[in-house]
């Protein structure tokens, strides 16, 4: 049999030990302990031990619980650093392959970039009521973790952070932004295939519209 095509997937928002998450994203889990079980055997479920994985932000509190989920995660295990995580050590001795503040990649022939924040100064989610904003941030505290977000060049972006659908203030695609996040995605990584799916989609709907 001849090797197996190595597949790529992305996530975001895990939140592992962060108890106020599932209250805040009404997350379909009795308590931390079976969120974090789902979120295993979901994940094994989808993603095999020869892919790769990029974990684009907030993955939770408390080095050892982290340690203790991302140890039975399947595959390479890639983190894009986000606002709740960990320095870049405590993050590798957490159990992730790879800690980067970005990653940048050609999916279906268009640059297509990752941070954990949205792109900077692109409207993504209604911030009006939101703790800590004046309503003219474009997502939840853009102007504080700007070191989470790169600029806008006209590229497509993944990202999480903004938790769609947020109570109805964010949606998990909107323009050339791509929300990765958990609560977003069934509690389920996206794969390229659908990403790639999603620029052909958005690149036919440009040209026409």
């Amino acid at each position: 049999m001849g090797k197996r095509t190595r597949n790529i997937y992305y996530t975001a928002d895990w939140h592992i030990g962060h108890d106020n998450v599932l209250r805040f994203d009404n997350r379909p889990f009795k308590n931390m302990s079976h969120m974090c079980e789902s979120l295993i055997k979901r994940f094994n479920a989808t993603v095999r031990e020869e892919d790769v994985t990029y974990f684009v932000g907030d993955m939770g509190f408390g080095t050892d619980k982290m340690r203790s989920v991302i140890e039975r995660l399947n595959g390479t295990k890639i983190l894009i650093l986000g606002n709740h995580d960990k320095k870049r050590q405590a993050m590798m001795n957490a159990g992730f392959d790879a800690v980067l503040h970005a990653a940048s990649m050609y999916i279906s022939g268009d640059l297509v970039t990752i941070t954990h924040c949205p792109l900077r100064g692109v409207y993504r989610e209604d911030t009006s009521d939101m703790n800590g904003s004046d309503g003219t941030e474009s997502w939840h505290k853009e102007h504080k973790h700007i070191q989470f977000s790169i600029e806008d060049t006209g590229q497509f972006h993944l990202h999480g952070h903004i938790h769609s659908p947020n109570s109805g203030k964010s949606t998990k695609i909107l323009g050339r932004q791509y929300d990765v996040g958990i609560p977003a995605n069934n509690y389920l990584p996206v794969s390229i295939s659908t990403i790639e799916s999603w620029i052909v989609k958005t690149l036919r709907k440009e040209k026409y519209d």
